[in-house]
C-alpha cells in the first residue's frame, strides 16, 4: 500500500488555520484573564471596606484620615496604617491590574520606603462660602491645630487652617452611594496627600492626580508634574485621577470603587460625577 503524505499546500493550510484560530482566541484569553483579575481586586476592594468599617466601629465611628498636619504616613496615622489591624495581608491593598508604575512619583521617594498602593481614598474638599473643608469620607485632616502621632508626639503642620477636616458616619447622607475608596493605579501611602483623591490639583507635585472624575471636562490627558517635568496620570482627564479604567473595554470601561457602607462596586468613572448637578456627585457626603 502507498502512503501519501502532506503536500505543501496542504500543511501550509493547516499553518493558515491555526494562525486564524490563534488570532481568534487569544484576545478572548487575554480578556478572560483581565476579567479574573478584575473581580479578584474587587474582591480586594471588599476586604479593604470591611477592615474600614470595622475601625469605623472601634472609634466611635469616626473614620480614618487621609493625612494630617505632618503628612507623613507612618507617623501620622493615615487609613494605610490604621487599617492595617484590620487588614493584616497588604495585598488586600494591591489590584491585580495594577501596573505598579513608579514613573510618576516624587525622585526622592524612591529611596524612602514608598510601597505602591492601588486604592485612594475619598477626600473630596470644597468651598462652603467661608473656608475649605473636606466633604469626603477621609482625606486632608488639618483643620485642628496639633494632632498626635504614632511615636507620641504632636505635630502642629499646617495648622487648622480648614473648616472640617474628618468625617464621622452619622455626617454621610447616603452612604450606600458615597465613595469610600477607588481604584487609582501608582499611588502610595506614605507622604502627603497621596493616597486620596481631593477634587483640587494643589498638590499634584506629590505625583498623583488630585482630581475626582468630571463629566464637564475636555477628555483631554491629565498630566502631573512631580519633578518638574509633565507626566500623564491618566489618558482622558473625565477621569481625574481614577486612571483605572477596565482595559478590556476602555471606551466604556469600569472602575472597582468601595462605598461608605463597606460594599463594593464597579462604575465608570464619570458616572460617579457627571456634572453639573452637584447632587449627582457621590464623591460629596454631604449632598
Amino acid at each position: 500500500m502507498k502512503h501519501r503524505g502532506f503536500t505543501l499546500i496542504e500543511l501550509l493550510v493547516v499553518i493558515a488555520i491555526i494562525a486564524i484560530l490563534a488570532a481568534i482566541l487569544f484576545p478572548v484569553f487575554a480578556q478572560a484573564k483581565a476579567a479574573a483579575k478584575k473581580t479578584a481586586s474587587l474582591s480586594n476592594a471588599k476586604q479593604l471596606g470591611i477592615a474600614t468599617m470595622l475601625y469605623n466601629n472601634d472609634e466611635d465611628g469616626m473614620f480614618p484620615a487621609g493625612v494630617r498636619a505632618c503628612w507623613w504616613g507612618t507617623l501620622d496615622y493615615n487609613w494605610a496604617y490604621t487599617t492595617q489591624p484590620y487588614i493584616k495581608n497588604t495585598q488586600i491593598l494591591l489590584s491585580p491590574l495594577d501596573s505598579k508604575r513608579r514613573d510618576n512619583w516624587p525622585s526622592w521617594m524612591a529611596g524612602a520606603g514608598g510601597v505602591n498602593v492601588s486604592f485612594a481614598a475619598n477626600g473630596f474638599m470644597k468651598w462652603d462660602g467661608s473656608g475649605w473643608g473636606m466633604y469626603g469620607i477621609m482625606g486632608m485632616d488639618q483643620a485642628h491645630v496639633e494632632v498626635a502621632r504614632q511615636d507620641g508626639t504632636s505635630g502642629t503642620g499646617c495648622g487648622s487652617w480648614m473648616d472640617r477636616g474628618d468625617t464621622n458616619e452619622t455626617q454621610v447622607t447616603q452612604p450606600a452611594s458615597t465613595i469610600m475608596f477607588s481604584e487609582v493605579y501608582g499611588a502610595y501611602p506614605l507622604w502627603g496627600p497621596s493616597n486620596f483623591l481631593t477634587s483640587i490639583n494643589w498638590w499634584d507635585f506629590v505625583g498623583v492626580g488630585g482630581w475626582i472624575p468630571d463629566g464637564r471636562r475636555d477628555g483631554t490627558p491629565y498630566t502631573v508634574s512631580p519633578n518638574g517635568s509633565a507626566v500623564v496620570f491618566s489618558k482622558n482627564n473625565r477621569n481625574g485621577g481614577v486612571n483605572s479604567v477596565d482595559i478590556t473595554s476602555p471606551s466604556s470601561g469600569t472602575t472597582n470603587y468601595v462605598w461608605a457602607d463597606g460594599h463594593a462596586k464597579s462604575m465608570n468613572p464619570v458616572a460617579t460625577n457627571p456634572g453639573p448637578d452637584p447632587s449627582k456627585n457621590l464623591w460629596d457626603s454631604s449632598r
